[in-house]
């Protein structure tokens, strides 16, 4: 199986999950593509990476898409997480950074991390969602985990850069979003 991502940490979460599943990515695979993300939702973006690296290979693919969401402002940066770092740089400072500063404007701190999860083998079209509820912290905590780990904190107070990634494995958006997969995986008899 592919996870069509060349993030190293996303394929070391996935494939804890996925123990005995070889999991390539697209690296592995010998694949250099930049995917367009056209999609109107986090599912459709999964979607299209995962129809895009099947056609390519012929092997089935797994991929996600995630970003996080601030409840006041409804549904801000969603699809856009990883494309407002133009909007950072116009104010000279990293997406964390101006994340942050987004959160400080905002009334209510509410945050949630969402993962989709689509795997497409040219016929079945399985997918998982996984959510996270937090708070936007008030300054970036760096220690463990990437993307925005240092400024999500947990509803009961830890920050998620804090945690050990066996930690953040048990309880973060794509582990739940992957363990719903793997079940609906096994459900569809692709895996045992």
């Amino acid at each position: 199986m592919i996870f069509a991502t060349n993030n190293q940490n996303k394929i070391k979460e996935l494939q804890n999950i996925f123990q005995n599943q070889k999991i390539q990515s697209l690296k592995d695979a010998h694949i250099n593509i930049d995917i367009e993300e056209t999609g109107k939702s986090f599912y459709e973006n999964a979607l299209i990476k995962a129809k895009t690296v099947y056609e390519i290979t012929n092997i089935p693919t797994i991929a996600d898409d995630s970003g996080l969401i601030f409840e006041e402002l409804i549904d801000w940066p969603g699809i856009y997480t990883n494309r407002i770092e133009n909007e950072a740089k116009e104010e000279r400072l990293t997406r964390n950074e101006y994340l942050l500063k987004k959160g400080k404007e905002l009334h209510n701190k509410s945050i949630k991390a969402i993962c989709n999860l689509v795997y497409y083998d040219g016929k079945q079209i399985i997918s998982s969602e996984g959510v996270l509820e937090g708070t936007i912290t008030e300054k970036e905590y760096p220690g463990n985990g990437f993307g925005f780990d240092s400024i999500f904190r947990l509803l009961d107070g830890r920050v998620l850069s804090a945690l050990t990634l066996e930690e953040k494995n048990k309880i973060s958006h794509r582990y739940q979003a992957s363990l719903k997969l793997k079940e609906k995986l096994k459900k569809a008899g692709i895996l045992n």
